[in-house]
This record gives C-alpha cells, structure tokens and sequence, in this order.
C-alpha cells in the first residue's frame, strides 16, 4: 500500500517529501526484516536449518532482486506511469500475505528442537541453577 504515497511523494521533486518517503519505507522493510530471520529459522529442523535458510533467501533474492527491477522498468517503458508498479507491488504483497498465513510456523523451535540441544538443556538446568550469568 506504501508504494502508491510513496511515488506519489518522491514525483513532487521537494527533497523534504523524498526523504519522508524514504524513511517511511525503509522503517516498515526493518519492520519486516527483525522477525522474518526467526520466522524463516523455525520453518527448519535444526539438522537442516542453515541449508534451509540459505536456499529460502537465496531463492527469493533471485525471484524478488532479479525480475522486480526488470518487470518496473517494463511497466514504467509500457505505461509511463507509477501507477502500474504500484499495483504490481500491491499484487506481490497480497502473494506475501497469502504465503505467511499458509505458513505452519513455529513446528521447530529456533533454539532448542534438536535431540542433543534439548539433552543439553536439561543437564544445564539438571542443578537448578539455570545458566551461568
């Protein structure tokens, strides 16, 4: 929804009115990347977690960095307008939207759900002390 305001503010040329408009965004997409990292994590059993991770960021990169660039410029040569982009970037946040409900998040826990993490967790508290501070 963002990107309707947001090229509306930056076509204005006030520099005032892009750096809001930057700022705007740049505060929801850090938003959006702080929990992203614990959500991708816990959709992994820890034996595979990295490699699971890895390929889901790289394999987004390249859809999402790779074509998105190319399809906007498209867009704009077609129709001259920002509109168009706009709409295209409404369409792949409701995809986003759609993905993250369908998402079973929270099967593995990003920090324990390995056998030995576990093993390991109940020696530490075996004493009732809990971790060294």
């Amino acid at each position: 929804m963002w990107a309707f305001p947001f090229f509306g503010l930056i076509n204005t040329a006030n520099p005032g009115l892009i750096l809001l408009a930057f700022t705007v965004m740049l505060l929801a997409q850090s938003l959006m990347a702080g929990p992203q990292a614990a959500m991708i994590a816990e959709l992994f059993p820890s034996t595979v977690r990295y490699s699971g991770t890895s390929i889901a960021y790289q394999i987004g990169s390249i859809l999402g960095g790779g074509f998105a660039p190319l399809i906007a410029t498209s867009l704009f040569a077609t129709y001259g307008s920002t509109v168009p982009i706009s709409l295209y970037l409404l369409v792949l946040g409701a995809l986003s939207l759609g993905a993250i409900i369908l998402l079973k998040v929270g099967r593995y826990s990003a920090s324990y759900d390995a056998p030995e993490a576990s093993h390991h967790v109940e020696e530490i508290y075996a004493d009732g002390n809990g971790p060294a501070r």
